[in-house]
């Protein structure tokens, strides 16, 4: 276990009581103290708490003063740290791409569920960002080839870093925009965790929420935009009994089952998550509810 580094100044526990105090405002006040004084002194949380009285120098106490006010400001945490932790996979993150949720899980998940993990298998993941959902069913599916895309360069920068890091060779990174480039039945799934707030949702200015980037955020008046393309282009692009798997927001489940069944898909249904709440709607090609 790695040791907190120490010396003549303020103590861990102390530094840590202030940075808390300056946090209280937000839920999680204490922890999020304690991750970023463990990120700036290069230990874990048990060393942190253990070594309580031990002593921080100036500039690590500095640098966790920064750290510490931004976190104030509702920066994401996982910004500050420059990582996210995401289906067992420790993932770099920056400002360019969108903070990877626990939410975002249940698409993996699903895609387990509907896919042998022996097969050789097509699937595409649109928007990738920091590859989250690619490189997780990468590792988890190694008979697969999967495309990632994303339309920003600096996204891609992310994932390619991502990628290189947990060694995931059966993902490929691409630049674009949905699905328009690819051929008539190329995909037995495709999945997007897809911009679904609505451009003038205020939680884009007020909260956390304003650090990340827009593009990957917003989608139009209703929020749909993003949903709607991906929606019309997927038949084309999946095999007959191929799967669409869409996140969305908690209150877009009845209308992004209308978009599915307006795209002539079937076997549609939409799961919760965790909390209970409408996250990912699913259609197949081809195939009715009973196939």
């Amino acid at each position: 276990m790695t040791e907190c580094a120490a010396s003549n100044a303020i103590e861990v526990g102390d530094l840590l009581k202030s940075a808390a105090r300056r946090l209280a405002h937000l839920p999680s006040a204490r922890l999020d103290a304690e991750l970023l004084l463990a990120h700036v002194l290069g230990c874990d949380r048990v060393a942190l708490l253990r070594d309580s009285d031990h002593a921080v120098d100036g500039a690590s106490r500095a640098a966790f003063e920064t750290l510490v006010g931004a976190r104030a400001q509702e920066r994401p945490l996982a910004q500050l740290r420059g990582s996210q932790e995401f289906w067992s996979l420790t993932l770099r993150v920056n400002e360019h791409v969108l903070v990877p949720r626990r939410e975002t899980e249940l698409l993996v998940a699903t895609a387990l569920e509907k896919l042998s993990r022996t097969a050789p298998v097509m699937l595409a993941d649109l928007g990738t960002g920091s590859g989250a959902i690619a490189l997780a069913l990468g590792r988890e599916l190694p008979q697969a080839t999967i495309i990632a895309l994303d339309r920003s360069d600096a996204a891609l920068a992310v994932a390619r870093d991502n990628r290189a890091h947990h060694k995931v060779a059966n993902v490929f990174l691409l630049q674009g925009a949905w699905l328009g480039s690819f051929r008539e039945g190329s995909f037995d799934v495709i999945l997007a965790n897809p911009p679904y707030v609505e451009i003038g949702d205020p939680r884009l200015r007020e909260t956390g929420l304003r650090y990340e980037p827009l593009m990957a955020l917003a989608a139009g008046i209703d929020g749909l935009d993003a949903l709607s393309a991906i929606a019309a282009q997927a038949p084309r692009a999946l095999v007959e009994g191929g799967w669409l798997m869409l996140e969305h927001g908690a209150t877009q489940g009845a209308a992004v089952r209308e978009l599915l069944l307006a795209a002539g898909l079937t076997a549609i249904t939409t799961l919760t998550d965790l909390a209970e709440l409408d996250r990912v709607t699913i259609g197949r090609k081809g195939v009715t509810a009973d196939g």
